[in-house]
Order: C-alpha cells, then structure tokens, then sequence
C-alpha cells in the first residue's frame, strides 16, 4: 500500500510539473526598432524601448492576436496602452490590439 501512495504522489508531481513551466512568448511580425528583427522571439516580461516614431507589431501567441506599439515607449509589450481619445475609446478606432489572426468561410447560397 505503501507502494501504491508514493507512485501516486510522484505521478501527481510529474503531471504537475510542465504546467509551471509554460510561458507564452510573443513573435515580432513588423519592426523599425534598432535591435528587433522580424521574427524574433520575446517573452512576455520583456522590457522593449522604442524610440520616436518607431512602430512594433508583435504576435501574442497566448491571444493568437496582433498588437502594435507606437514610440516613444519604454517598457512590457503586455503593459502597453496607446493614448486615445475618449472617441476612439467608444468606438474603437485607434486600438493598439487587433483581431485575432485566423479566417473563416461563410455559408454561400446557390
């Protein structure tokens, strides 16, 4: 019986390990920041700086959506906050986040 218990705790331990570890990390699809190619990979605290008039767009794999920042900015992609107006807050025009990426079909009537 003795037996029985440790297998089952070090089975729960194990199963339990992975989950800990996973980290999303976020893939830099557009960039005219010195020092950030496309395609590369950052994690999710990490700290960017973009100087003026620099732009990043970045896929958020936990999301599965875009985010686009606009300099000057120095600090997390996940902190991130475009300064809008209260009329673009209500209607949504100038979002630093856009749709998920995917597609779908529609249902065509013959």
């Amino acid at each position: 019986m003795k037996q029985v218990r440790q297998f089952c705790a070090i089975a729960i331990l194990g199963a339990a390990l992975p989950l800990g570890a996973a980290k999303a990390a976020s893939e830099v699809l557009e960039s005219s920041v010195p020092g950030l190619a496309v395609g590369a990979k950052l994690e999710d605290n990490a700290r960017v700086k973009l100087p003026d008039g620099a732009s990043l767009r970045v896929l958020v794999v936990s999301t599965g959506g875009t985010k686009t920042l606009k300099g000057p900015y120095e600090g997390t992609i996940e902190a991130y906050k475009e300064d809008r107006s209260w009329w673009e807050r209500i209607t949504g025009k100038g979002k630093d986040s856009d749709a998920p990426i995917g597609a779908t079909r529609g249902f065509k009537a013959n």
